[in-house]
């Protein structure tokens, strides 16, 4: 049947930046953008983005794997600088990037839910450490599934961040199917390294019986940002099974990080009826760098309010990280059509406001167009959304984009000042894409600045040695030479100790600092009193960006 679709997308205060059709051309399920991530994988300043696509390439529905790596920067290209190839029994490879070894670059990590060689069936994570150029095309480190137990799914769900607070980001996985007992599911986290990450777990997190069933617990996972304040990234982790509410109602927890992070849940939620599957549809967490606000959750599903595993009008949930027990809403959200939270992220500081914003996909709405939305976060959220991105409909049942399939934050990919995200529709009848989209309302941008070319990262590097005793290192780079102000605070938030307050005017004169550089702090307040041991954050401000990092003093 020939048919055509209308020649581009619906945009609201959005632009489409960059955009890219599946690069493989091979037969089978190729569900290119079911899988995105972002990061600095190079360690020029530009967040690159990375997607794969999956290839049955011979009649035992043997799968191959491609990864392809898209670079950021100024001028972004549609061809890949590198592809890596994975041969594997299963499909579609989880992605994050962090920096688990604490050298300034990007580390990419791939989930492979069932495994390839000693780990077939088992399920592993494939590490491929950043070095400043491409990335070793065969993993630098393989951690295998725990304890070689098969058929877990050690590998489904994989996430990122700093869950000890040693300013080194540790790995977290789930094992969805874990357990003889209802595949309960379980969560393992190891601690990064400056030797690379740990290959036996650090932390066990178990899953839990409800009613008599497991939970899938780990079914989705994120670790990227810290709930309560206290200076350790917080897990949220799905279990789309859970039926306390309900058979398969679902259940999404919060665990506070820490040294070592609490294996009970601090918080939770339920779904609100049998068969919403709440925390099947990915979770993800909304970073914040604005006082008196606080990082939250959000997630959605498809189902609601349905109760027999369909698609309704669909929900989604913006949720406190800081409550202890059964979590209320913040903030909900229902679809305008159908299937609103078929996935759900957060989209980065889409405004540059450091108050993170919201993703969600709609992607069966709309008579098979899909529709991706971004909210931006506020005081008081609004239920009109702020933009978003319509797909095309060629008039055929199921021949449109389905866009919104995926959606994920992309980071500030051409260093314009605001995040961009990526949207995919991985299972497209016609012309799998992703779209790469910039926020350009009210408070946005059209296209990127003059003379916004090729320059120096903004960069905080971690200090050196960490954790320290006596006295640490910390390096900066800056884009261009300008007023600097590096300073420490305790985990409270207070200042400790200014390390630079340079705010002359004066080009390169006196009071201005070049693009890079380096302190030393002694573990001495402003007033020569030595500190004591405990997490301290030191903030780098310069030209209206900032970053922060941890460390800790032990004497």
């Amino acid at each position: 049947m020939a048919y055509s679709l209308s020649q581009a997308q619906a945009l609201y205060n959005l632009q489409i930046i960059w955009q890219k059709a599946s690069p493989d051309t091979g037969g089978g399920c190729r569900y290119w953008g079911y899988r995105m991530a972002a990061g600095d994988l190079n360690g020029d300043g530009y967040s690159d983005f990375v997607s794969s696509t999956d290839t049955v390439i011979d009649a035992s529905g043997w799968i191959k794997s491609r990864v392809y790596i898209f670079l950021g920067g100024s001028a972004l290209s549609a061809v890949p600088s590198q592809v890596i190839t994975y041969d594997t029994t299963g499909a579609h490879q989880q992605m994050c990037i962090a920096d688990f070894n604490n050298d300034g670059y990007g580390d990419l990590a791939l989930g492979d839910a069932y495994g390839t060689g000693v780990n077939e069936t088992k399920g592993c994570v494939n590490i491929h450490y950043g070095t400043g150029v491409d990335l070793n095309p065969k993993p630098d480190l393989v951690i295998g599934g725990y304890n070689g137990i098969p058929s877990t799914g050690f590998g489904s769900s994989i996430s990122a961040g700093d869950i000890n607070v040693d300013g080194i980001d540790d790995l977290v996985v789930g094992a969805p199917y874990y357990g003889e007992d209802y595949e309960r599911g379980r969560v393992y986290i190891y601690y990064g390294d400056t030797l690379g990450l740990h290959t036996w777990p650090d932390i066990i997190i178990n899953g839990h019986i409800e009613v008599g069933v497991g939970e899938f617990f780990g079914y989705n996972i994120d670790a990227k940002e810290d709930y309560n304040g206290d200076g350790y990234n917080d897990l949220i982790v799905g279990a789309y099974g859970n039926g306390a509410a309900g058979s398969n109602a679902g259940k999404v927890y919060i665990y506070y990080g820490g040294s070592p992070v609490d294996t009970t849940a601090k918080g939770w939620i339920y779904g609100e009826a049998s068969w919403q599957w709440l925390g099947a549809f990915n979770v993800s967490s909304t970073p914040v760098d604005t006082t008196g606000f606080s990082t939250l959750g959000w997630f959605g599903t498809p189902f609601w309010p349905t109760t027999t595993g369909t698609s309704g009008k669909g929900k989604c949930y913006l949720l406190p990280g800081n409550t202890i027990g059964e979590i209320p809403p913040l903030w909900t959200i229902t679809g305008e059509d159908t299937a609103l939270g078929y996935w759900s992220s957060s989209a980065g500081y889409a405004d540059n406001d450091k108050l993170g914003d919201l993703l969600t996909g709609a992607s069966p709405a709309f008579n098979g167009k899909g529709k991706a939305y971004l909210w931006l976060r506020r005081p008081i959220m609004k239920t009109e959304y702020d933009a978003y991105i319509l797909g095309r409909y060629s008039g055929g049942v199921g021949l449109g984009d389905e866009l919104g399939a995926r959606v994920a934050p992309a980071g500030d990919v051409d260093s314009c000042g605001r995040d961009e995200f990526l949207v995919s529709n991985y299972y497209a009848d016609n012309s799998n894409m992703i779209w790469l989209c910039k926020y350009t309302g009210p408070d946005g941008v059209e296209g990127r600045p003059a003379g916004s070319g090729q320059r120096p990262a903004f960069r905080l590097g971690q200090n050196y040695p960490n954790p320290f005793n006596k006295s640490t290192v910390i390096s900066f780079q800056l884009p261009v030479d300008g007023p600097v102000n590096l300073s420490v605070y305790n985990i409270a938030g207070q200042l400790v100790k200014t390390l630079i307050n340079n705010t002359s005017p004066n080009a390169l004169g006196e009071g201005r600092v070049r693009s890079e550089g380096s302190v030393t702090w002694d573990g001495r307040d402003n007033n020569g009193r030595a500190v004591s041991n405990g997490v301290y954050i030191y903030k780098l401000n310069t030209g209206g960006k900032n970053m922060a990092k941890k460390m800790i003093l032990i004497r």
